[in-house]
């Protein structure tokens, strides 16, 4: 709501329908900006779809010298052990890096550093339980926490 006028004076920008790949040398590699990378169940669209390789551009600079920037490079890491994809992640003002599908910091620049990173990336195909099922587990451990709850307040009573 208070992003379309200033989207409008920018030109005649619309939604998509789905999460678009980009072919890199014939690979599918996906791309989320910014804070989409936090929101699990849109990367795992992205491998859905056939994304080989994680990226995330980003704009940390306004979170300034805080740990910010810190817990959002920790969250896309996350999405690389979750989605078993290495990420490649370029921030304007750091964290820059690249996480392998185990979550091991390949590469990382530090915040507020100019910096080029090199570092070998592989394009994956496997897929994650994660990545097959989503967050059945977590739906599963809360339905057998309640059932636990229930059961075991009737044995008291």
């Amino acid at each position: 709501f208070f992003a379309g006028p200033l989207v409008e004076a920018v030109g005649p920008f619309s939604a998509g329908t789905d999460p678009a790949l980009l072919p890199v040398n014939g690979h599918p590699v996906s791309v989320a900006i910014c804070y989409e990378v936090v929101y699990p169940a849109l990367v795992r669209q992205f491998v859905i779809r056939g994304s080989e390789l994680l990226t995330t551009i980003t704009n940390d600079a306004w979170f300034g010298a805080t740990s910010a920037p810190h817990q959002h490079f920790a969250q896309a890491s996350m999405r690389a052990i979750e989605e078993g994809r290495y990420l490649v992640r370029s921030a304007n003002t750091g964290i820059s890096g690249i996480v392998d599908p185990y979550g091991r910091v390949v590469a990382k620049s530090d915040i507020f550093q100019s910096a080029v990173l090199v570092g070998d990336v592989r394009f994956l195909r496997v897929t994650t339980y994660y990545a097959r099922h989503g967050d059945i587990v977590a739906y599963a451990s809360v339905l057998a926490t309640v059932a636990v709850l229930v059961l075991s307040r009737r044995r008291v009573q």
